[in-house]
């Protein structure tokens, strides 16, 4: 399987730290792109604060990670990504950083997202953490 990784993906945890990723995948193209629980977090705080302003939709990764659901759920069982579209429209409006910072996405690793995501947009995705 062909991997796209964040900067913080790439590399590895110190000594003492959880090597954990929230992963999307796309079983049709052999490919998945990895990122850290952090950036994620950092991702999905950006478009819930967007939400709130009325900048986009309420997309299904804000409802899973807000309201502890699906890949977010005690269980965290992977989701198939439904609103794809919505995603990438929402996910256009976040700016990212330009230096690399921890708990954070930088405007190349937003890119790597976007890029992975309008690629992928037509095939099935699934996400969860691992």
């Amino acid at each position: 399987m062909n991997t796209i990784q964040t900067s913080w993906a790439k590399d590895t945890p110190p000594h003492g730290t959880f090597d954990d990723y929230v992963i999307i995948a796309s079983k049709d193209t052999n490919e998945r792109i990895l990122m850290r629980p952090e950036e994620f977090e950092f991702l999905t705080a950006t478009l819930f604060e967007n939400w709130k302003k009325g900048k986009s939709k309420y997309i299904q990764l804000l409802k899973e990670w807000n309201e502890c659901l699906g890949f977010n759920d005690m269980n965290e069982n992977p989701s198939i990504l439904l609103d794809t579209n919505d995603t990438i429209e929402a996910i256009k409006l976040i700016d990212g950083v330009d230096t690399m910072m921890f708990a954070t996405l930088t405007k190349n690793d937003l890119k790597l997202l976007l890029d992975f995501l309008i690629k992928n947009q037509k095939n099935r995705l699934t996400i969860w953490k691992e």
